[in-house]
């Protein structure tokens, strides 16, 4: 006869039943006396008994439950009566611990949808189960980033993600040394930015450096929580501004529409094929060889290994920027000008935003996965963990 091999060492099999759809297994827990948890003395009297039906893990793909049998004790010393409680069954619960564990981990990186159909249970169950332990797990990933607080001294970079149409938008806060986010709050206000850089930080005096665009209520929010920090301008958020006012240029001129992509490439980076063409379009057109002039050198200034030399090539970009004919081109030289300062921090402390970018791609096919999130805190709930999940793993082994 079959025998279900159970690997719950509490439990002694009394009785398995095979059926077409499921296998029940009959147990009892192995020992006869129990921890009275009001007054913390140990009886064996028992008041009655009851059954509860527990959902295991499948086994040859189908369902197995456990029919556990409960015993109900009255403690002799201050004659309460509580049930006998389990090491791999909570409280009140009717499925294992581990098989609430394998619905969790199953859920990630996928819909409860998907889950739900592909294992025969109901929508609203999967979904209980999944967010149960996804608040039990939040609350140890925070523990952990909290603990490698106290122990290093904290880069933190800041972006927004749009969450969904009409500007609405969440901030969110990463850890760069780490590469783990650490919380997200509501829109992009200097008063929301506040708020989520005060309730994340536990000790800001260790907060060094902070990676953010040039959005000013982000800069007004860092100042005022960490006021000995160093604030970096990203660099790709700089050079996004200066290839779109090239694009702007390209724009103004008729019949270079396909050639925006080839423009927009670093020289280095177009093909061979494309390069013959790009030549060609920047001899023909005197504007356009201008302005993808001013956009090489631009990133020719980020290649500088020093900041006297970063700041000097800088000034003389924006002295041929201003003197170009291109008033994109002289919008984003004053955007520049305004945050000099943080932008050349970048050659003191080279700190980008690159793997908060990758990040913020993972956080948006998260929301694409579930066709958005009505309730934002169970999204910044699967954002947090899907992406502190290994740097978990990593500090607590």
């Amino acid at each position: 006869m079959f025998s279900v091999l159970l690997e719950l060492p509490e439990f002694e099999v009394v009785n398995q039943e095979i059926f077409s759809t499921h296998y029940l297994v009959h147990v009892e827990k192995k020992m006869d006396e129990e921890r009275c948890p009001h007054c913390g003395f140990h009886t064996r009297i028992v008041h009655d008994s009851r059954t509860r039906k527990i959902r295991d893990l499948s086994v040859l793909n189908k369902p197995l439950f456990l029919l556990v049998y409960v015993k109900r004790y009255r403690c002799q010393n201050c004659e309460e009566v509580f049930s006998s409680s389990f090491e791999s069954v909570a409280s009140h619960q009717r499925y294992t611990n581990r098989f609430r564990q394998f619905i969790y981990e199953q859920v990630l990186g996928t819909t409860i949808q998907d889950i739900s159909r592909k294992y025969q249970i109901a929508y609203s169950t999967v979904e209980r189960i999944f967010y149960s332990v996804a608040y039990e797990k939040a609350k140890d990933h925070q523990a952990v980033i909290q603990e490698i607080q106290d122990d290093q001294d904290i880069t933190l970079s800041l972006d927004e993600i749009a969450v969904r149409k009409g500007h609405k938008y969440e901030t969110v806060l990463y850890n760069a040394n780490l590469g783990a986010v650490m919380g997200m709050h509501k829109n992009r206000d200097f008063d929301s930015t506040f708020k989520l850089l005060s309730l994340k930080v536990i000790h800001p005096d260790k907060v060094k450096n902070v990676v953010v665009d040039m959005w000013d209520p982000f800069h007004k929010a860092i100042r005022k929580a960490f006021p000995n920090a160093q604030i970096i301008v990203d660099k790709y958020h700089v050079v996004q501004k200066v290839t779109q006012a090239l694009d702007q240029v390209r724009k103004k001129i008729p019949g270079l529409k396909k050639s925006r992509f080839v423009l927009l490439k670093s020289y280095e980076n177009v093909k061979e094929k494309d390069r013959e063409k790009l030549n060609e379009l920047l001899e023909t057109h005197e504007s356009l060889a201008y302005g993808y002039f001013l956009k090489e050198l631009f990133r020719d200034f980020y290649k500088s290994h020093d900041y006297e030399t970063a700041n000097q090539l800088l000034k003389e970009w924006l002295h041929l920027a201003w003197s170009s004919p291109f008033s994109s081109f002289h919008e984003v030289a004053k955007t520049i000008e305004n945050w000099r300062i943080q932008i050349l921090q970048y050659f003191k402390t080279p700190f980008t935003n690159g793997r908060t970018e990758g990040t913020n791609h993972k956080i948006k096919n998260i929301k694409r996965r579930a066709y958005g999130y009505r309730n934002l805190h169970r999204f910044r709930t699967r954002v947090f963990l899907e992406c502190t999940g290994k740097t978990y793993e990593k500090w607590v082994s």
